[in-house]
C-alpha cells in the first residue's frame, strides 16, 4: 500500500466516501511547470468541451500552463483506467440530469 492508499481509510469507507471518488480529486504536479493542481478539478474546468472526457481519457491537463500528460506518470496503468472511467460516470451522470453534452 501507498501512503495515499493508507489515508484512505476506514472511516472514509465508512462515511461513504468511495475509493474511486479519494483517487480521482488527488493532487496532481505538471511535469512541465511544477504546478500542483486538483485532477477533477482539471477534468471539470478544462476538459469540458473535449469529447474525450467522456471516453476515458487517460490523461490529464495543468490549469496553469495547458499542457496535457498522461495520468501514468503518477499512477498504474490500472489506477489511471478506473480513474479516467470514474470521471467519465460522473460527467456522463452530469449531463444525463441536465441534458448537456460535451463538444466545442
Amino acid at each position: 500500500m501507498t501512503g495515499r492508499d493508507d489515508r484512505y481509510s476506514f472511516e472514509m469507507k465508512r462515511r461513504g466516501v468511495p475509493k474511486d471518488l479519494f483517487d480521482a480529486s488527488r493532487q496532481v504536479t505538471c511535469p512541465e511547470c511544477g504546478h500542483s493542481f486538483n485532477l477533477f478539478y482539471s477534468r471539470a474546468k478544462l476538459c469540458t468541451g473535449c469529447v474525450h472526457a467522456i471516453n476515458g481519457c487517460e490523461f490529464a491537463r495543468c490549469t496553469h500552463c495547458d499542457t496535457e500528460f498522461p495520468l501514468t506518470n503518477f499512477m498504474s496503468k490500472y489506477s489511471s483506467r478506473r480513474t479516467s472511467n470514474y470521471i467519465e460516470s460522473l460527467i456522463n451522470n452530469y449531463h444525463d440530469t441536465f441534458g448537456e453534452r460535451p463538444g466545442r
